[in-house]
């Protein structure tokens, strides 16, 4: 595991890569995280998946954006377009350590819509994983809205005077730039990007299944669905619970991704 620096020096972004273990197979994938609470909560989940997918021989990269946990830029600064630029950034830094274009994309709730978008872009993408997707921005809003009254809430029991912010969810910045941006993010619009060679994976107990109310996501990717609960969800009062690994959708994600790759 190498962290370093990559992308523009004005705006350096933080990565790691997970180089092959054993023989390698000139390939790469690219992690795409999410945002906020959920960029916490997950992850061990795809540092563990890094780590699997590195046996297997693929050169991966883990990479923060713009904003966001080591890159540059400040919390209040964050913006979808530049984080689709740094996840285009990413992969070309990923093409360049594997020294071959197929690079795959894995992306998790948030990171997903944006890896979907990063992937249709491409002339030759490698393979695709939507783990958990947003890819209902108005639904996402209002799920991180109520979470963050509820943590509110429970809040005020211990510091009464606590107090709100309205461009706060769960103690992470969402400006109105942001805001608006994920708030046009849309099911079909994003469901049209994606072309087959991609695999969408549901956790039992998250949002509703979008593959099996949509035809045009299942037409378009193969659908695993694995037991829950989301690792994503998971509550800082879970305690211990809360750093378990999702052993079962890691699984899944490598074996797809290695068979792709054959």
């Amino acid at each position: 595991m190498r962290p370093f620096f990559f992308g523009a020096s004005k705006a350096p972004l933080f990565g790691v890569h997970h180089p092959p273990k054993g023989p390698g197979r000139g390939q790469g994938v690219v992690l795409c995280p999410p945002f906020g609470q959920e960029y916490l909560r997950t992850h061990r989940a795809l540092l563990q998946l890094a780590e699997r997918l590195a046996a297997l021989g693929f050169d991966v990269m883990r990479f923060d954006y713009f904003g966001c946990g080591d890159s540059a830029g400040e919390d209040r600064e964050g913006r979808l377009d530049v984080w689709l630029q740094n996840t285009e950034a990413a992969i070309e830094e990923a093409e360049a350590l594997c020294g071959s274009p197929r690079v795959g994309l894995v992306g998790v709730r948030l990171g997903a819509a944006l890896a979907a978008q990063a992937w249709a872009r491409r002339d030759s993408p490698g393979p695709l994983v939507l783990w958990d997707p947003v890819l209902d921005g108005p639904r996402y809003l209002e799920a991180l809205r109520s979470d963050h009254e509820v943590w509110m809430r429970e809040r005020a029991r211990v510091r009464p005077a606590t107090p709100r912010d309205p461009h706060q969810r769960l103690g992470f910045p969402l400006p109105e730039p942001l805001r608006a941006q994920i708030a046009a993010l849309a099911l079909r619009a994003l469901a049209a990007r994606v072309r087959s060679g991609a695999l969408l994976v549901e956790t039992d107990g998250g949002e509703s299944p979008v593959a099996s109310t949509t035809p045009l996501m299942e037409a378009s990717l193969e659908v695993a669905r694995v037991p829950g609960p989301p690792v994503w969800r998971r509550d800082e009062g879970d305690g211990m619970s809360a750093s378990l690994v999702p052993l079962a959708a890691i699984d899944r994600i490598a074996d797809w991704l290695g068979a792709q790759s054959r």
